[in-house]
């Protein structure tokens, strides 16, 4: 343990001394300064344990040192050591919450000793305020996760603190409820002034019932029954502060217990015919005497059993003998109640479950005996056979299921995810239980599946299409269902349908091109070939040779125009048939054909583009498009810039440059000078995997390309 120190004083020489004295401490570790501006700034980069500082300083003095300290460090130990001794300046620093005030002079061993013993002492009383407060923090923290009521009291009933389970429980919003009296909020009108009058002596005398039974009134007007635990609450000086009240909704186990009483009484009744038997055995004779209901529970008469252990014992189940036996034997031995389940043997060969219950009866001469009831629970033990049997089932189901399920809590706090869970998502089982379901979602998706989370809590179920992002941050398409359980815990179920997502997205894109081709093939070649008959027409109407050769020659260019159009529907429907790769964009750039322009290339040779395999196209096409549009070209160079949202690769060159108001529709298909195929051609290939390019080059200074790439769809082969 080192305790960093910043020690703030304008006289050098202490800087000296102070060194001296510090550096045989070898859990002291200091600083210096010799301005209170220089501590401030020193202090928004470093943190320290404890400050130092000298009074009278140049600007700004200790005390206004203090004031700021307090202002952005409010509990930092802070300690005024100064050659000022003056009352005023001793008030005016404790008032402004010096933690000590020290006076340089006098034997400098003695000064020292004393102000090493405060730092420690200030560091070791920090240290355990600090641990206090987060013990509160955790604690609180605690208290608001729980199902549990929890609020504080002081010693006026003022509320000070409520959990969220208690504002959840009332229908109370926190400011309705939070420094509010409690008793007149929260305590039915007819006990409010006897529950006002008692808490008032249980303050004055500083002691409360640890456990009570109370009634709270709900914001709707509803009573509930609350059992409370209270605990004084004390600073560290022993001071009372009032009480802390933690405690559960007991109404429907009131309700319950107060049913059940209700129903013993009509069970005592009815015992006679449900087909249950009372028993006594009387343990010194060994005789077992049973009730008329014997024959049709286990289907012997009572005389059948009468001669006691042996015939009884004669037709237990053999896998329970053993533990029959012990459990009567303890229960003999100790005088103790047992309440047992086993299997018997019925009178007509199958074996039936019963419990049996034996009591010692209390008269002090009667000690031998045991009195008790034996009913026969053989459906009631199927049942449970047959429960644990299908949640074994359901559970197997779960680990064996192909899509992801998994069990939340209210506040999406994952507990359990199958093995199909790990497969989906990259993450270990482990990982899963320790994240929020929220963690799987996209930020720009975050929003709306909120909603859908908190609607799933109101109505019990949700259906929707997510995105999740795995632990390599692939995306993960799903179809996902999720209902609320009794318990308040959320079951959750997601297949994974990336694959129809994706094959949806290609069959979009498909039909897109088609329609695309079909216009092209359609619409463009019939205005040529519309074209091309007119002027063959018109030919024989020409006798001048030079008009013919210009006819013949614009034919010649309609005909090269067609085949144009032929060459790039053939092209651009191999765009997204084969799925997309990892490729090096300076091998690219390298392998164009170039027709006497070198390009220049400062791409780094292990950039690798994630795109589709015609990346290669793109660069051919930009380098003609300089070539062949960009006038008097010399000069081609590609480069890469780094930006927040990955990179950009930049194509120039320092021909002529596109005009301004051309800028935004040499994209478009069919604009251009020529077919008006290449640059459209260019930004599909790219789109493929979400890449974008634009132009921003200044017209007469050369074209300049932009093609802006994600994150994901870039990576260096060295890294």
């Amino acid at each position: 343990m080192t305790i960093s120190i910043l020690y703030v004083d304008d006289d050098t020489d202490y800087h000296i001394i102070v060194s001296k004295f510090f550096e045989r401490e070898a859990d002291l570790s200091v600083a210096f300064c010799s301005t209170a501006h220089a501590a401030l700034e020193i202090l928004e980069q470093e943190s320290f344990d404890v400050i130092v500082s000298d009074y009278q300083m140049p600007v700004m003095d200790g005390i206004s040192l203090l004031k700021e300290v307090r202002k952005r460090h409010e509990r930092l130990p802070f300690i005024l050591f100064t050659g000022r001794g003056r009352e005023e300046v001793v008030i005016e620093a404790i008032n402004n919450g010096a933690d000590y005030y020290l006076q340089k002079g006098g034997d400098p061993v003695s000064q020292f000793t004393d102000l090493i013993h405060k730092i420690r002492s200030l560091y070791e009383k920090n240290a355990v305020e600090n641990l206090a407060r987060e013990n509160e923090r955790r604690f609180r923290k605690t208290l608001d996760r729980i199902h549990m009521v929890a609020f504080h009291l002081d010693e006026d009933g003022i509320v000070q603190y409520c959990n969220d389970y208690l504002l959840s429980l009332t229908g109370w919003t926190r400011d309705e409820f939070l420094h509010q009296n409690f008793f007149e909020v929260a305590v039915p009108p007819d006990l409010r002034e006897m529950k006002k009058r008692l808490y008032k002596e249980a303050v004055s005398k500083e002691s409360i019932s640890q456990h009570e039974e109370m009634k709270i009134l709900l914001r709707s007007g509803e009573i509930r029954d609350l059992d409370i635990i209270n605990t004084d609450l004390r600073d560290e000086k022993g001071r009372f502060l009032g009480y802390m009240c933690i405690g559960e909704d007991v109404t429907e186990k009131k309700r319950a217990r107060n049913e059940a009483l209700s129903w013993k009484k009509r069970y005592e009744k009815l015992t006679a015919r449900t087909g249950q038997i009372a028993y006594e055995y009387d343990i010194d004779n060994d005789i077992l005497l049973l009730d008329e209901s014997a024959s049709h529970v286990i289907g012997y008469t009572p005389d059948e059993l009468r001669n006691g252990k042996e015939l009884w014992l004669n037709i237990i189940h053999p896998d329970d003998y053993q533990n029959v036996f012990d459990t009567f034997l303890w229960a003999v031995t100790e005088s103790e109640e047992f309440d047992l389940s086993y299997r018997i043997r019925h009178k007509n060969g199958r074996y039936i479950w019963i419990q049996i219950r034996g009591f010692f009866d209390p008269a002090p001469d009667t000690r031998s005996k045991i009195i008790g009831i034996i009913t026969d629970i053989t459906r009631e033990k199927e049942a449970e056979i047959a429960l644990l049997k299908s949640e074994e089932k359901f559970k197997l189901y779960l680990e064996k299921a192909p899509h992801l399920v998994f069990i939340l809590d209210r506040d999406g706090y994952i507990s359990y995810t199958n093995p199909a869970g790990e497969q989906l998502t990259g993450y270990t089982s482990a990982e899963i239980t320790q994240m929020n379901i929220f963690d799987f979602i996209l930020p720009e998706d975050l929003e709306e599946t909120q909603v859908i989370f908190h609607k799933l809590l109101e109505r019990g179920y949700a259906h929707k299409k997510l995105t999740l992002v795995g632990k390599n941050q692939n995306h993960i398409h799903v179809d996902a269902d999720a209902i609320l359980l009794e318990g308040g815990e959320i079951l959750g179920f997601c297949q994974d349908i990336t694959d129809n997502v994706v094959n949806e997205k290609k069959i979009a894109e498909i039909s897109r091109k088609l329609r695309l081709l079909q216009s092209i093939t359609r619409h463009d070649v019939m205005n040529v070939v519309t074209s091309i008959r007119g002027y063959m027409y018109l030919l024989n109407d020409f006798e001048d040779p030079a008009e013919k050769e210009r006819i013949s020659t614009t034919v010649v260019g309609l005909l090269k125009r067609i085949e144009n159009l032929i060459h790039f529907s053939r092209e651009y429907e191999q765009i997204g048939v084969h799925s997309p790769t990892w490729q090096n964009v300076a091998d690219l750039i390298e392998h164009i054909h170039a027709s006497g322009i070198p390009v220049r290339c400062a791409i780094p040779k292990d950039l690798s583009l994630y795109a589709d395999p015609m990346l290669d196209h793109v660069f051919a096409n930009l380098y003609h498009n300089s070539v062949n549009h960009g006038g008097e070209v010399t000069e081609i160079s590609c480069f890469m810039e780094t930006d927040e949202q990955g990179i950009r690769i930049i194509w120039e060159d320092n021909g002529t440059g596109i005009p301004l108001e051309e800028k935004d529709r040499i994209f478009i298909l069919g604009y251009g000078k020529n077919s008006g195929f290449g640059l459209y051609f260019i930004s599909e290939v790219l789109a493929m995997t979400g890449i974008r390019i634009t132009e921003t080059g200044e017209y007469g200074k050369g074209a300049r390309f932009e093609i802006s790439v994600p994150r994901a769809m870039y990576r260096f082969e060295s890294e």
